[in-house]
């Protein structure tokens, strides 16, 4: 197949409007994996790419997309909404599901309405409102509201009372200019469920993420250095291991999520689950979401990759591609 590749390039790391942009590496680590399935990729760009050549989706069979869009709530709804105007194929969710995705505050609403436990929280979009946190108990975190997991989460995101709580919001709306979700911050372990597929996706098995001593955050928000005394606190037991899958799933259909998606949760001492969020458009870098479960299920990333354009394919009635066998 021919298949076209939407992503938005990382070409300045330190440009908060480009946090979530693909790197280099990653936009050409998923060139080579659906290179190996058998596959000719043409790089076709961003939704501005798209909107400047209209005609370039026209010479692929099939779209994969990892735009992210630039900026606004909706953001990574661009691609998916352009391909959807156009009757164009693509690998992943669609645009409603990626707009509520990236929301904190409408998927949490959507996963309470469907019976899955969130951390208490509320809403607030400006400093002068901070009274709102009063009924929530402390420690709380703040965090933006139309984000991905890390933009905007340091150490400094959690406070433990009334001025804290003020000046992070203040901050934290002076710099990206959207609304805070602050929520009461689950401060012992954390885990992470990959799905693969549609109506009925496939679980794969949950993976603990470390946590910084200090901070109580996982690792790959914290932003500390050291990994030396990073924590795993939780026992993974199958119980728990299945519960989160349940929930995950759970989720992943409210959100009616196509293909794939990640789904993070934290966990109290007492094994209590609390969903945070949902990605329907994880991180693809080979060192990140998609590479982290790769390596956790000793397969390869290009093996992951063909699951979830299998999965696309099989819901788009195509033929399936070839999986590569394991190097492992």
């Amino acid at each position: 197949m021919r298949i076209g590749l939407t992503f938005d390039l990382q070409t300045n790391a330190a440009d908060d409007y480009q946090a979530e942009f693909d790197p280099p590496r990653t936009v050409a680590a998923l060139e080579t994996a659906l290179e190996t399935l058998g596959h000719h990729v043409v790089r076709l760009g961003g939704a501005q790419d798209l909107l400047a050549h209209p005609t370039a989706v026209q010479t692929v069979d099939l779209v994969f997309n990892i735009a992210e869009g630039a900026h606004g709530r909706c953001r990574e709804a661009w691609v998916p909404m352009l391909l959807e105007h156009w009757g164009v194929p693509f690998v992943g969710s669609g645009a409603a599901s990626q707009a509520l995705g990236l929301d904190k505050v409408m998927s949490k609403r959507l996963a309470q309405a469907s019976g899955v436990s969130t951390p208490a929280f509320c809403v607030i979009d400006d400093p002068v409102r901070c009274a709102r946190a009063s009924e929530l108990n402390v420690p709380l975190i703040v965090k933006p509201r139309h984000e991905g997991s890390g933009l905007g989460i340091d150490p400094g995101a959690i406070v433990h009372d009334h001025t804290s709580l003020q000046r992070r919001v203040e901050w934290l709306i002076a710099r990206l200019n959207q609304p805070c979700v602050v929520e009461e911050f689950i401060s012992f372990g954390e885990l992470t469920v990959f799905l693969i597929g549609n109506q009925f996706p496939q679980v794969l098995p949950a993976i603990q993420r470390l946590i910084d001593p200090v901070s109580r955050l996982s690792c790959h928000v914290a932003g500390v250095s050291s990994t030396e005394a990073w924590l795993s606190p939780l026992e993974l037991t199958t119980e728990l291991d299945a519960t989160t899958g349940r929930m995950a799933t759970t989720v992943f259909q409210a959100l009616r999520c196509r293909d794939m998606a990640r789904v993070d949760f934290r966990v109290d001492e007492r094994g209590r689950l609390y969903f945070l969020e949902i990605n329907p458009l994880p991180s693809f870098d080979p060192e990140g979401s998609v590479g982290l479960i790769a390596e956790y299920l000793g397969v390869t990333y290009a093996q992951m990759i063909s699951q979830m354009l299998n999965a696309a394919l099989l819901r788009l009635e195509l033929p399936l591609t070839t999986t590569p066998q394991s190097s492992h």
